[in-house]
C-alpha cells in the first residue's frame, strides 16, 4: 500500500469506491486515512484467524468477500492495552507502569498478571476477584483473556492463569495460547514464574480439569518456574468461590510474599476497598454491557398449570446477528426485583437514591458518578451467588461489639460451613437477614458480591425456519429458599435469568448475543447419509427443536435426509410434552422418530421411564443406526449423559458380542472415550 506498488498491479486487480469519471475528490484523503488506520493496527497487534480450521466460503453483496471469516486482534510485544488504545505505545516498546504524579499517595505496587479461560464467565469472575485481592497484598494485577498471552508470555512479573475445560477442550477465549504452548519444545518459557487455578466437573471424570493440569505441566516443561501449586475447584461441590478464597489466601498469596515481596496475609487483607457516599438528588440510567438489543415477539407457557413451568420465547435478533442450529444465546439479565427490595430494606435505602462509588481496586462497578442504587443493584451484581468463608468471615470481624453474632457467623465459616451455606445456597444477603442488629457498611458489601454474569441458553429454532428471529426454552427457576431462617416467613428462591426472561412480554427489548455452541454440537454436514440420534429431558429439548426444524425445512425444500432417532424423557404425556403438535407433524413429514418416556406414567411409554429405558428398548434402532454412521447428541443434566453414555456401553458390548467377541467394561469405557466431541456430543446444563 506504500508509494507507487498499487500502481504495479495488473489492471482491475485494485479498484478503489468511486473511480471513474465521477470519482469522489475526498478518495486520496479517505486512501491516506485507511493507510494510517491499516499500519496503527499492524503496529499494536498480530492477526491470526478465529478458526485454525476455516474452510474459504465466498458470499457477494457489492463486492465478492469471504463469509463467516473472523480474525483475532492480539496485542504484539506486551504492549499494554490502556497505552495502545491512547496511541502511547509502540509496537517495540514494552508496556511501563505508569508514573505516579507529584504529590499522589497511591503506592507503589508490584506488578502482575492474571489470564483467564472461560466461557460463562465464572474463570472471568474468579479473575477479576483475585485482581480485588491482589491490591490489599502489595500487587496491582492485570486481567486479560488467556488468548492475550499467546506468544507473549511475561517473565518480569508473576503470572496466573484461571480456566475451565469443556469435554477436554480449552474454552474459546483460550484455544490460541493453549495451540502455541502445545507448539513449544525448548525452554521457551524459562523466566516465567506462574501458578494455576483450574475449574472443573467430576462427573464429567475423563476429562476433570484437564486443561489447568495441561496449562501447569507444559510451562514446567518449557522451564517456568512455578510459584504455588495448582488449585482447583469442583462445580460439582456448588463451592467455587470458597475453594478459590482457600487457595489464594492458604498457598498462593504466602507463596508470592515469600517469593516477590508482597504482603503476607493479614487484618489488613479485609480492608474495605470500596467506600460509597449516598445521594438523592439524581436520577440516570445507562447500559454497561457490550452486546445488542433484541425485541420479544412472542412469549408462551409451555406446561399445564401446577407443573413445574417451562416456557417459550420468540426473539427479533438484529440483522448482523446470525446462528446456527445449536448455537447458544446469551442473556444479560437482571436481578429479581423482589430481591433487590430485600437489599433496600435491609440498608434502609428509598428507592431513588442514588450512590457515588469510590473504590481503591480494580471493580466492575460504576466508579466516580452518581448512580441510581436500584440500576447498580439490578444489574451489576450478583445478590444470590452462595456466600464463601471469607464472606462469613467478613461478616464476623464487623460484629466486634455483639459477641454472640460473631460467635454464630465464625460457627458458620467452620465445620457447619458446607452444610449451612454451601448446601442451602446461602447469600450474603442471607446471612444480613439472618442477623438484622448486624451492621455493615454497604460499600463492603457491594464489595463482596461477584459481577453479573449472563446466562446462556440453547437456541430452540433453526436460522433456516427465520435467519431474524430465534426461539428460547427454559424452565423457570422458583421455590422457597433453603437459606430461608426456622421459624421466620420463608423467603423465595429465584432463578435471576429465569425469572428476568419470564417477566418480558411481546415488545420488551432485552440484551443479548449469540455464542457459538462446542463445534461438535451441530447436524452433521452430511445430512443426507449421517443418521443422528438425540436424547434429552425436560427443556433439554430445546437445541433438538432446532436440529429437527432445520431437517424439516430441508425435507420441505426437498432434500433427502438420514435417518434421525429422538428419546424425550418428560414427567406426563398430556402435561409438559413440549411442543407436542410440532413434533407429531415434524414425525409424519419423516424429519423425525420421536420415542418418549413419562416417569410419571410409565405405562403410557410402554413401560420406559426415563430416556435410558426407552433407549434400551430400541436398541436395534440404535445398533441400526450407528452401523451407518450415526452421531449421537444428548442435552440435559450430568445424570441424563451419563445415562445415555452407560447405553451405548451396553448396546456397543452386546453387539461385540453377537459377533462373538467378549469386549471388558474397561475396553468399552476406552471405547466410548474414543468418541467424545467426534460421534457423542454433549451439552450439559448442571
Amino acid at each position: 500500500m506504500l508509494d507507487e506498488e498499487f500502481e504495479k498491479l495488473p489492471a482491475a486487480a485494485w479498484k478503489p469506491f468511486g473511480n471513474g469519471m465521477r470519482s469522489c475528490i475526498g478518495r486520496p484523503f479517505a486512501w491516506q486515512e485507511s493507510l494510517l488506520v491499516v499500519a496503527l493496527l499492524l503496529q499494536h497487534f498480530n492477526f491470526v484467524p478465529d478458526d485454525p480450521n476455516y474452510k474459504l466460503r465466498l458470499k457477494q453483496t457489492l463486492t465478492i468477500k469471504p463469509k463467516d471469516f473472523y480474525m483475532r486482534a492480539i496485542l504484539r510485544d506486551e504492549i499494554n492495552a490502556t497505552k495502545a488504545m491512547s496511541g502511547s505505545a509502540t509496537a517495540t516498546e514494552k508496556a511501563k507502569p505508569e508514573a505516579k504524579s507529584a504529590g499522589e499517595d497511591k503506592p507503589i505496587r508490584k506488578p502482575m498478571s492474571i489470564f483467564y479461560g472461560s466461557n460463562t464467565g465464572t474463570c472471568e469472575a474468579l479473575a477479576q476477584r483475585l485482581s480485588n485481592s491482589a491490591v490489599v497484598h502489595g500487587f496491582d494485577a492485570t486481567i486479560g483473556i488467556m488468548d492475550s498471552a499467546n506468544e507473549k508470555l511475561p517473565k518480569d512479573h508473576p503470572v496466573v492463569f484461571i480456566t475451565a475445560s469443556y469435554e477436554g477442550q480449552p474454552p474459546d477465549n483460550a484455544a490460541h495460547f493453549m495451540e502455541w504452548l502445545r507448539s513449544l519444545s525448548g525452554n521457551e518459557a524459562s523466566g516465567a514464574s506462574f501458578a494455576v487455578f483450574g475449574c472443573g466437573h467430576r462427573d464429567w471424570q475423563s476429562t476433570y480439569q484437564r486443561i489447568p493440569i495441561l496449562v501447569n505441566d507444559l510451562l514446567l516443561a518449557r522451564g517456568a518456574t512455578r510459584v504455588a501449586e495448582r488449585g482447583e475447584a469442583d462445580a460439582s461441590q456448588g463451592d467455587i468461590f470458597t475453594e478459590f478464597d482457600n487457595w489464594e489466601d492458604g498457598k498462593l498469596w504466602p507463596a508470592m510474599a515469600e517469593r516477590f515481596g508482597g504482603k503476607p496475609a493479614s487484618d489488613e487483607t479485609a480492608a474495605s476497598t470500596i467506600s460509597v457516599e449516598i445521594s438523592s438528588k439524581k436520577r440516570s440510567s445507562n447500559l454497561r454491557m457490550d452486546m445488542s438489543e433484541a425485541r420479544v415477539t412472542a412469549a408462551r407457557c409451555l406446561t399445564a398449570p401446577g407443573e413445574p413451568e417451562k416456557r417459550h420465547m420468540e426473539i427479533q435478533l438484529p440483522s448482523d446477528m446470525p446462528y446456527r442450529a445449536g448455537d447458544y444465546l446469551a442473556v444479560l439479565p437482571v436481578n429479581p426485583r423482589e430481591t433487590i427490595n430485600r437489599v433496600m430494606k435491609r440498608f434502609q435505602l428509598p428507592w431513588d437514591v442514588h450512590l457515588h462509588i469510590s473504590s481503591t481496586a480494580p471493580t466492575v462497578l460504576p466508579t466516580e458518578s452518581d448512580i441510581s442504587a436500584y440500576d447498580i443493584l439490578a444489574t451489576y451484581v450478583e445478590l444470590s451467588q452462595p456466600a464463601t468463608k471469607k464472606n462469613v468471615l467478613a461478616f464476623a470481624a464487623a460484629a466486634t461489639d455483639q459477641p454472640e453474632i460473631k460467635a454464630s457467623l465464625e460457627a458458620l465459616a467452620g465445620d457447619a460451613f458446607r452444610e449451612e451455606i454451601t448446601a442451602k445456597r446461602t447469600s450474603p444477603l442471607d446471612l444480613l437477614g439472618r442477623y438484622p442488629t448486624l451492621r455493615f457498611p454497604l460499600g463492603d458489601f457491594l464489595g463482596m458480591l461477584p459481577p453479573m454474569r449472563v446466562r446462556q441458553y440453547s437456541i430452540s429454532s433453526s436460522p433456516l425456519e427465520n435467519p431474524e428471529k430465534c426461539t428460547l426454552t427454559y424452565s423457570v427457576l422458583e421455590g422457597t429458599a433453603l437459606s430461608s431462617i426456622p421459624d421466620s416467613t420463608p423467603h423465595r428462591h429465584i432463578g435471576v435469568a429465569t425469572a428476568y426472561l419470564s417477566s418480558l412480554e411481546p415488545g420488551n427489548i432485552l440484551q443479548v448475543s449469540v455464542r457459538a455452541s462446542a463445534k461438535s454440537f451441530h447436524l452433521p454436514l452430511n445430512v443426507e447419509t449421517t443418521p443422528i440420534v438425540m436424547a434429552c429431558a425436560g427443556s433439554g429439548v430445546a437445541p433438538f427443536r432446532g436440529f429437527v426444524q432445520e431437517r424439516a425445512t430441508q425435507l420441505a425444500a426437498g432434500r433427502k435426509l438420514a435417518p434421525a432417532l429422538l428419546f424425550i424423557g418428560c414427567r406426563y404425556h398430556d402435561k409438559d410434552r413440549l411442543y407436542a403438535e410440532e413434533f407429531e407433524a415434524w414425525e409424519k413429514a419423516g424429519a423425525v422418530e420421536v420415542h418418549y418416556a413419562f416417569s410419571r406414567e410409565p405405562e403410557k411409554s410402554e413401560g420406559c421411564r426415563y430416556v435410558q429405558d426407552s433407549m434400551r428398548k430400541e436398541k436395534e434402532a440404535l445398533i441400526k443406526t450407528w452401523e451407518k454412521g450415526a452421531k449421537i447428541f444428548v442435552c440435559g443434566g450430568a445424570k441424563v449423559g451419563e445415562a445415555v453414555a452407560q447405553v451405548c456401553k451396553e448396546v456397543y458390548r452386546g453387539r461385540m458380542q453377537q459377533k462373538g467377541e467378549e469386549v471388558s467394561a474397561e475396553q468399552a469405557e476406552e471405547w466410548f472415550g474414543s468418541l467424545r466431541n467426534e460421534r457423542f456430543a454433549t451439552d450439559v446444563f448442571d
